[in-house]
């Protein structure tokens, strides 16, 4: 049963729940403002590691506006539950708006329906998505779409009152959290990687087998390459802005890419963002950190980031929305990682005749090895996707 409120915030309906939390559509009763609001799990799902990445995701995002960043609005600890506050996106994920047909996109009110049918009870599954972390199930367990079932009757209006047991900020978030891990606790390098691999969301083929003429047919008509494109634009609009700032991050995926109603994209989930100022690399805590398919070769090999691991996370988007798979593709992590850092991708073209050749090459280009041989900047990755 969902809560009716949540500190200041009144629960409309489920959104979706993971393995860490839940997600709610919900009214701050001191504005009247719609938000998704993240409640994280307590009890034998209690994660402090979450909770930090909650108040890490606020601080990242408090004070950043831009049309393809997602927005985030408060954060803070209700009777003993963290939860974060942010912009409700009401579309689809990359991949699922890439995958819709040209009819349910030839107007806006076409493509409201299409979004509108997929959260519907018994619309399409949501794509399944297992990550390096643990933190991350609570995102990806709804990664298609928010699930907007209806959730009974809605909760009655209710007065606000800031006496309420709520906290808000996120030093309330990480004080949670350190009074919920075990004192003197540290992890250790032999704690690495615990979680499964992420295997690819649409792949039930076995590894090497070609795609048939039917997903030929689905991965090239010009209409989803105009909109291949134009959502990689925007994203590297998203990543242009964030880099500005000096942030990485650092998860770059599909699943934390949605598209609105408008076609407007957003890039989600900043759990795992980092600014390159900071010290230490991206297994500082003992854990690898990110999606095993997306991470670049440096990212693997716990090196010192900076803003070109996202670009190559890029590339390995539009390599995978381009030829139908993965340009690694193995059975298990270690498998993967010597792939991504010993073999060189299959072009595209081989996978794909008939793939956008502007678009295949500077999928290719992000994803190689050596950092200096990639694009250096999401600007000059979006000037080489307008030639």
């Amino acid at each position: 049963m969902a809560p009716k409120v949540i500190g200041p915030y009144r629960v409309l309906e489920t959104l979706g729940s993971g393995g860490v939390g839940t997600v709610y559509r919900a009214i701050d009763r001191r504005t009247g403002d719609v938000a998704a609001l993240k409640l994280l799990s307590t009890g034998p799902a209690l994660d402090p590691r979450a909770a930090r990445r909650l108040a890490r995701e606020f601080e990242t995002l408090q004070h950043m506006s831009h049309p393809n960043v997602v927005k985030v609005y408060d954060t803070g600890v209700f009777q003993g539950y963290p939860y974060l506050a942010m912009e409700l996106v009401e579309g689809l994920t990359l991949r699922h708006y890439l995958a819709l047909a040209e009819e349910d996109l030839a107007s806006d009110a076409a493509l409201a329906k299409a979004i509108a049918a997929h959260r519907a009870p018994g619309g399409p599954a949501p794509e399944p998505s297992y990550d390096s972390d643990a933190d991350e199930e609570d995102e990806d367990a709804q990664s298609g779409v928010f699930n907007l079932a209806t959730f009974g009757e809605e909760a009655p209006s209710e007065e606000f009152s800031d006496e309420e047991a709520f906290e808000s900020g996120p030093d309330r978030v990480r004080a949670w959290a350190d009074l919920a891990d075990e004192p003197d606790t540290s992890v250790s390098d032999s704690d690495d990687v615990k979680v499964p691999y992420d295997l690819p969301a649409q792949e039930e083929r076995a590894i090497g087998v070609k795609l048939s003429a039917a997903e030929l047919d689905r991965l090239n008509p010009p209409e989803r390459i105009g909109r291949l494109k134009d959502a990689m634009l925007q994203l590297c609009e998203a990543l242009a802005y964030i880099h500005g700032y000096g942030l990485i991050h650092r998860d770059l995926k599909p699943s934390n890419v949605m598209v609105d109603e408008d076609r407007t994209v957003r890039l989600m989930d900043f759990g795992l963002a980092k600014y390159i100022s900071d010290d230490g690399a991206v297994t500082a805590d003992g854990r690898l950190v990110g999606t095993f398919r997306y991470m670049s070769p440096e990212q693997i090999l716990g090196e010192k980031l900076d803003t070109r691991t996202d670009l190559y996370s890029l590339g390995v988007i539009l390599y995978e929305l381009l030829a139908g798979r993965p340009p690694f593709e193995a059975k298990t992590p270690y498998e993967l990682w010597q792939k991504v850092l010993e073999t060189e991708a299959a072009p595209i073209a081989s996978i794909n005749s008939r793939a956008d050749r502007i678009l295949s090459r500077v999928a290719h280009r992000l994803i190689r090895k050596e950092p200096d041989d990639r694009f250096q900047t999401a600007e000059e990755v979006y000037e080489a996707l307008i030639e």
